[in-house]
């Protein structure tokens, strides 16, 4: 076995393997200081903040066979008593990659709206969660997430990266944000502040097609609106949400002449 190091070399990691499911490898056994994945290697080195941490990691995997996501992943002491800048080059930049209490989410196979609420309804089971923000991007739908705890960020991250909201549908990408404490100034259907209620709502023309970028398909003009439980699991494993859920927001709309 090599000599004992603070930066562990982890073997066998597949493409679905996300730097927070190694993060929960580790952790158990003290803080970790960086973290670079090498996908082209299926690849990954993690840097503990302290020696005595990846000691105690790497003896309890002696005897223990980590999995993650089914795959067994293998883990020994790195050549390389620390990570540097030109070992980071090889993957992420692994200050993009520390865990931190504002996610980055982007919505792949975006079928259905997504709006404050229904992301909410998603995130809010895993903790606290405080703001909110949603915008379009190149990569297409977005949003950041503020959570109360970091903590509460890392399950959310682990429990939700793949998973689709609706059955074959809406993605979930999930990565940390770099970025400290989230700025709103509004509180509607892109944006809401739940520290702070009292934040008025924005105003914008209605657009002449309904579609997942017109904020009046679900006609939520005033913050905080209720409307009944959302997070209905569906029969499907990797789908958080049911596609009746989405039909129910619609009636109910319509219902109440938010729709025309």
């Amino acid at each position: 076995m090599a000599e004992p190091s603070r930066v562990i070399h982890i073997r066998n990691v597949g493409h679905e393997i996300s730097e927070t499911d190694l993060l929960q490898v580790v952790q158990p056994f003290g803080a970790v200081a960086k973290l670079v994945m090498l996908r082209t290697k299926n690849q990954a080195l993690v840097q503990m903040e302290d020696l005595s941490a990846s000691i105690s990691a790497i003896q309890y995997y002696t005897t223990i066979q980590p999995s993650v996501r089914g795959r067994n992943v293998y883990l020994q002491y790195s050549s390389h008593q620390e990570l540097t800048t030109d070992q980071s080059s090889h993957g992420r930049n692994p200050d993009q990659d520390e865990p931190n209490r504002i996610l980055l989410v982007t919505v792949h196979h975006m079928l259905y709206p997504m709006t404050v609420e229904v992301l909410h309804q998603v995130f809010s089971p895993y903790g606290f969660v405080e703001k909110i923000v949603t915008f379009q991007k190149t990569a297409g739908f977005q949003a950041l997430i503020q959570f109360q705890s970091r903590q509460s960020a890392i399950q959310a991250a682990g429990a939700l990266h793949g998973r689709n909201i609706y059955d074959g549908c809406c993605q979930l990408d999930i990565q940390y944000s770099n970025l400290s404490e989230l700025q709103v100034h509004y509180n509607n259907d892109r944006s809401r502040d739940f520290t702070n209620p009292s934040l008025p709502t924005e105003q914008r023309p209605r657009s002449s097609q309904l579609g997942y970028n017109d904020p009046s398909l679900f006609g939520f003009q005033q913050p905080g609106a209720a409307y009944g439980q959302v997070c209905i699991l569906s029969s499907r494993p990797n789908s958080i949400m049911s596609v009746s859920f989405y039909c129910f927001i619609l009636c109910f709309a319509k219902r109440y002449h938010y729709l025309t």
